[in-house]
């Protein structure tokens, strides 16, 4: 009897372990009461601000974080505090609402698309600041053209069209002075090397001036890139200048454009339009032979050679 109950005391926590068992499941039954509760947590996130209108004046200064009170349960707040970073969220003007005669912007959830940064879809009671506030800037202005200091090569066998900028103009502010000066804007160089694909890139306007103020802060630049290929066509040779007889011909009467152009960006139309032409007045009166040059050609393409180079002028007649 006495060793049976010596097992039963055992068996029995003390009343120490029994307290901090007890302890440990209230506080996890509180944990997850607390975790299933909606609270309202402010997050500080940073932004960067692009298509700042350049024509306007900001009356404060434009925030570099933005304060956001967000509601949702104890669990999501804690894991968006625990995988918080400092990554920055881009925000571009071009998207943001303008009100007030487009002098103020509103920061709005519905346009900002925070989940980008906080990894969770969470609602968003409130922003600050929710409004961005501007005043015209005054000064003269006027539009001119965006140039692209622009060093590229392809690689053998590749080729490229003429690169597309957008946008090709932009308006510019500033003091009357300083902008009947400026007859366009450069941005920062574009250096391309052994390309054989097209490419897309982005580049940041160079301001002449810290007064001078413009419409957009970048331009794109895209470069078609696609395959060199090589073509030959015979084409008849004309005289413009109507200074050979009637009866004199020229020999050969054809001549063969060996030319390269990008790969699908040449068609039949295209081939009419290449003209091989003599100038008669140039007759070399030794041997009665003259230059043939390409009077017109399509614009995408490269000559490689035109065989013959020179034609003879046969049966010339003097009047």
């Amino acid at each position: 009897m006495n060793s049976s109950n010596q097992i039963l005391n055992k068996k029995k926590p003390s009343k120490t372990k029994a307290f901090f068992i007890c302890l440990i499941i209230s506080s996890l039954l509180w944990l997850f009461h607390s975790l299933n509760i909606v609270y309202t947590y402010t997050f500080k996130v940073p932004v960067n601000f692009k298509n700042i209108p350049q024509n306007k004046k900001p009356l404060i200064q434009i925030p570099e974080k933005l304060s956001i009170d967000v509601k949702a349960s104890g669990l999501k707040l804690l894991l968006l505090m625990l995988n918080q970073s400092e990554k920055e969220l881009d925000i571009d003007f071009n998207s943001l609402k303008a009100v007030n005669k487009n002098q103020n912007y509103v920061l709005s959830s519905s346009q900002i698309d925070f989940n980008e940064v906080l990894k969770f879809d969470v609602l968003i009671k409130h922003i600050n600041p929710d409004t961005l506030y501007f005043t015209e800037k005054i000064g003269y202005q006027k539009n001119v053209p965006i140039k692209i200091p622009l060093y590229l090569n392809c690689k053998e066998g590749f080729g490229y069209l003429t690169p597309k900028i957008n946008p090709s103009f932009i308006t510019i502010w500033g003091d009357t002075s300083i902008i009947k000066k400026i007859d366009s804007i450069y941005t920062t160089p574009l250096t391309l090397s052994n390309i054989s694909q097209s490419v897309n890139h982005t580049l940041k306007f160079i301001k002449p001036s810290e007064n001078v103020y413009t419409s957009e802060t970048e331009a794109t630049i895209f470069i078609d890139v696609s395959k060199l290929i090589e073509q030959t066509i015979s084409i008849p040779i004309s005289n413009n200048f109507n200074k050979i007889n009637e009866k004199t011909t020229i020999f050969p009467s054809r001549v063969k454009v060996r030319f390269t152009s990008l790969q699908n960006n040449i068609n039949n139309e295209d081939t009419l339009l290449f003209k091989a032409t003599i100038n008669s007045s140039n007759i070399n009166l030794k041997n009665n032979k003259c230059k043939v040059f390409l009077s017109t050609l399509p614009g995408h393409v490269t000559i490689m050679s035109i065989e013959p180079k020179e034609v003879e002028i046969l049966n010339i007649r003097n009047k």
